[in-house]
């Protein structure tokens, strides 16, 4: 067991640490010390409030790709519909689907980062 002095403001400083990264004192303390490298800190809640806003853009985003895409099957079976707008809508719906993707991949990440 090793005990530490710390000044007021040295004490202030290491709880706001915990605060913003949601470890307590001593995962912080042995992250400190043991970690190869820096050790980022991070304010999770202000991480997690903008991913969930992120995601929520890319949500209403893909509601108005959808309703374009309800729109162009309906001018496609007038005959209205011109190939390189079915062409350009396919590619934006491909790569909001691809955006998705990274971003679900980037939440499971940062859980299992918030996690350990």
């Amino acid at each position: 067991m090793v005990t530490v002095k710390l000044t007021d403001s040295e004490l202030e400083e290491l709880n706001l640490m915990k605060t913003q990264s949601g470890m307590n004192r001593m995962q912080l303390i042995r992250k400190k010390i043991f970690a190869s490298g820096a050790v980022a800190m991070v304010n999770v809640k202000e991480v997690l409030g903008e991913l969930s806003r992120q995601g929520a853009e890319l949500g209403r985003i893909g509601n108005n790709l959808n309703q374009l895409a309800r729109h162009a099957n309906v001018l496609a079976k007038q005959g209205k519909l011109h190939p390189h707008t079915a062409e350009e809508l396919k590619k934006l719906l491909e790569e909001h689907a691809g955006i998705q993707k990274k971003l679900d991949i980037t939440w499971r990440h940062l859980l299992r980062a918030v996690k350990n």
